[in-house]
């Protein structure tokens, strides 16, 4: 009677996961596209997979806040963004895509 081998399969990171999805993801909107739906596309996709990894907490708020008019103190009003995000011990990833969204 012979032993059973194992066959091992490589494990893969959260991270890696993700890339080879996004990857796709990307591959995908880039099939088939002018060039300038393709520049579209990468603009979707403007920060790294760590920062897109993580996801958005379940009883997040954006703050609100108007946008910058530059009539004030450039450094006020992102400082005031950090503030109201630190209230809800909002992870710095999700501070970056939510700031960008509203900027």
């Amino acid at each position: 009677m012979s032993t059973p081998t194992l066959v091992e399969t490589p494990v893969l990171s959260l991270e890696q996961i993700l890339e080879k999805m996004m990857g796709r993801k990307i591959a995908e909107a880039m099939s088939n596209k002018s060039s300038r739906q393709q520049s579209m596309v990468l603009e979707e996709y403007s920060f790294s997979l760590e920062v897109m990894a993580v996801p958005l907490p379940q009883d997040f708020k954006q703050p609100k806040m108007e946008k910058y008019d530059g009539s004030s103190d450039p450094v006020d009003h992102p400082m005031s963004f950090v503030d109201l995000m630190r209230l809800q011990a909002t992870p710095d990833a999700i501070m970056c895509r939510v700031f960008s969204a509203n900027a």
